[in-house]
């Protein structure tokens, strides 16, 4: 019921025809009465536990997104190679702030340690992290400072969820160029009521609008993959899309679409993913996607995708030569699309939403 009040108070201040509000609250209803969901808070705990032969493989990474008009936030937290087997740890807190006609805000902060609950969605790295708050609100708080101008960036923001978790990748599976790697990917919050503030300098923004976060984990090399994600969610319409691939030696591919309460999932050969424009950065000396085309059919449905960057920001990991650097990119981007059931219902939407783009490079020369 806490849902359900909190959901009424963001619809207050908004002018909607009845219609769609009580779409809207059946919508809401409908997660609050059925409690079927594919995944546990402990699913969203951190997972990490040494067996003394490949821990320097280790990968796990959260990644929070919220959209409030015309601010976006993409918040990483990662844990790479955590008890430092191989000399090249990675723990690490991110942070990429988008705002209409402002310069790209993005700050890093890296540790030496961390701690955590391994039942329950909990992490902390230094002034960074998040916490179970309410029994199914996540608390996400955190601070870094802008590598360009030296601004601290602070954010204390409680995502709701309003869709039901699902796993991407439920089990285990291989996909890269090392024997015996496996990933998982869990879609926590494929749609979510995102409150809070966040403060750049001696600014502060509240924030009240809507996001997702996912989490994923396994060991495998981190340069290894191509990952490509997509993602946008509309709670007033009762929609949810992600997407994800996860490409090396083999291609693993989700995509799951929540409209009013029903799933409708394409995975691996019922999905075709096309890079079609390309942008450069000079600074890392990199090209990477900037639209892509995603075309599926499961049979019953099938979708037509567009994803649009409207905003890139390019960050790169880097490692000590020979060892290959990761290029990350961060978009805020436009999700334009048509679902199609095979009786004939259409549904169009035209989101903004996020992608996530990243590869292994060597480093610039």
């Amino acid at each position: 019921m806490q849902l359900i009040r909190s959901m009424l108070k963001l619809c207050k201040p908004m002018t909607l025809a009845i219609a769609p509000s009580l779409v809207f609250l059946a919508f809401v209803l409908s997660i609050v009465g059925t409690g079927a969901v594919d995944a546990s808070p402990k699913d969203d705990a951190y997972h990490y536990m040494s067996n003394g032969i490949d821990d320097q493989l280790y990968q796990e990474w959260w990644t929070f997104h919220a959209t409030d008009n015309d601010t976006h936030l993409m918040l990483l937290y990662l844990l790479s190679d955590p008890e430092n087997r191989s000399s090249a740890r990675k723990i690490e807190v991110q942070a990429v702030i988008m705002q209409d006609e402002k310069p790209i805000l993005q700050g890093e902060h890296f540790s030496r340690g961390y701690g955590g609950d391994i039942n329950s969605p909990m992490l902390d790295i230094d002034k960074s992290g998040f916490s179970l708050e309410d029994e199914s609100n996540l608390r996400v708080k955190g601070e870094v400072e802008d590598r360009v101008g030296g601004e601290p960036i602070q954010w204390d923001l409680v995502f709701e969820p309003l869709a039901r978790p699902w796993f991407a990748i439920p089990v285990q599976a291989h996909f890269g160029h090392i024997k015996g790697d496996w990933i998982k990917w869990l879609a926590y919050m494929p749609s979510a009521q995102v409150t809070g503030s966040m403060n750049i300098g001696n600014r502060t923004i509240p924030i009240r609008g809507t996001g997702c976060h996912d989490h994923a984990w396994g060991r495998f090399s981190l340069s290894d993959p191509r990952i490509i994600t997509a993602s946008a969610c509309y709670p007033l319409e009762a929609f949810s899309l992600s997407f994800f691939e996860v490409s090396g030696e083999e291609k693993l591919s989700q995509l799951r679409i929540e409209k009013d309460g029903k799933n409708i999932v394409f995975s691996d050969r019922q999905i075709a993913l096309n890079c079609t424009e390309y942008a450069f950065d000079n600074e890392s000396n990199s090209t990477f996607p900037r639209r892509y085309l995603v075309e599926a059919d499961n049979g019953n449905y099938r979708l037509n995708l567009t994803v649009d960057a409207i905003k890139s920001a390019v960050d790169v990991l880097d490692y000590e030569q020979p060892a290959p650097s990761i290029l990350f990119i961060q978009q805020a981007s436009l999700l334009q699309g048509m679902l199609q059931s095979k009786t004939g219902e259409i549904y169009s939407f035209n989101r903004t939403g996020f992608s996530h783009y990243s590869t292994g490079m060597m480093p610039y020369q």
